[in-house]
């Protein structure tokens, strides 16, 4: 990227995924400062002492979920009027929002940039009237970040905000990114393994949409091999997609899709920088996840159906 396309950005957040950020960001050609009050790499101890002290064009809030409205309150009340990302979920729990304070926000489900998703989401039309649909995903906690203590992530942690129906809700924004709002559903979820967390680490989902009667979305914290797959039926046939292995397929017509770890993150950060909001989470449809999240926990505990 030439350097004269060069933004200053913050990333809020030194973990995993704000470490991520801060990699990414760096390799297309942006000054890239850090919060955090446990890196010592860390430029800012707080966004308030980073807003106050530099101006940015770019805030990537990548704290943990529990932090997030704290830190998106912080560029409220500091009146910042640049571009903002926030990592997905939008926030632990519902809140009410007015307005869009930003000159352009987005929410982290960067699963909406892979090529498979926007193929199947260019192809799925040609399956006619829709009758079923599957979202299953299942990566073990244990070995899903390997320079990590498990226990100690705040995918364990129900003050971080961590679960399955949380760290894994890409799924859920998929399903209603695809199918539109869901109109009724049902859930059973908690933790069911040996893991030392206390979070959930699965849950199953059924519910009824807009535009598919049936789909189910299953979660989980145990799957040993890993996997990510997304089943579709309609009136013309079957769409799967798998996005594990990259590949993808509609009746007998087979794709494979050329796509690193780092891509989907990449589009995401691009699309944000040039105001493109082609693909983008907003911070609407972010919120309509926090309150489904909210919703399947209800019918969990609750052991009955829920509807809008």
């Amino acid at each position: 990227m030439a350097p004269g396309n060069s933004v200053n950005v913050v990333v809020v957040g030194a973990g995993s995924i704000g470490s991520r950020h801060q990699r990414i960001l760096k390799q297309l050609g942006h000054q890239v400062s850090v919060v955090s009050a446990n890196s010592p790499n860390a430029e800012f101890k707080s966004l308030s002492d980073a807003l106050e002290r530099q101006s940015f064009d770019y805030v990537v809030i990548a704290s943990q979920t529990s932090q997030h409205f704290h830190d998106f309150s912080t560029l409220i009340r500091n009146k910042f009027k640049g571009r903002v990302l926030i990592e997905k979920p939008l926030f632990e729990k519902p809140y009410r929002l007015k307005s869009s304070f930003f000159s352009f926000t987005a929410v982290g489900y960067n699963l909406r940039f892979h090529p498979a998703i926007i193929w199947l989401k260019d192809t799925l039309p040609k399956l006619g009237q829709l009758s079923s649909a599957n979202f299953y995903v299942g990566q073990y906690l244990p070995t899903w970040r390997p320079d990590t203590d498990y226990r100690q992530s705040s995918s364990a942690q129900d003050i971080s905000g961590g679960g399955v129906l949380r760290d894994l809700s890409h799924e859920l924004d998929l399903a209603q990114h695809l199918f539109g709002d869901w109109q009724r559903l049902t859930a059973i979820g908690g933790k069911f393994s040996d893991l030392e967390i206390t979070t959930d680490d699965t849950f199953s989902i059924l519910m009824s949409t807009a535009k598919c009667n049936v789909v189910s979305v299953q979660l989980n914290y145990l799957d040993q091999i890993k996997q990510r797959y997304i089943s579709i039926n309609g009136n013309n046939g079957t769409i799967s997609v798998d996005l594990v292995g990259n590949s993808a397929r509609f009746n007998e017509l087979e794709v494979e899709f050329s796509v690193n770890a780092d891509d989907s993150y990449i589009s995401q950060h691009l699309a944000v920088i040039s105001n493109n909001s082609q693909n983008i989470c907003t911070l609407r449809e972010a919120l309509k996840v926090v309150d489904t999240i909210e919703a399947i926990e209800s019918s969990a505990k609750k052991q009955r159906w829920v509807s809008r």
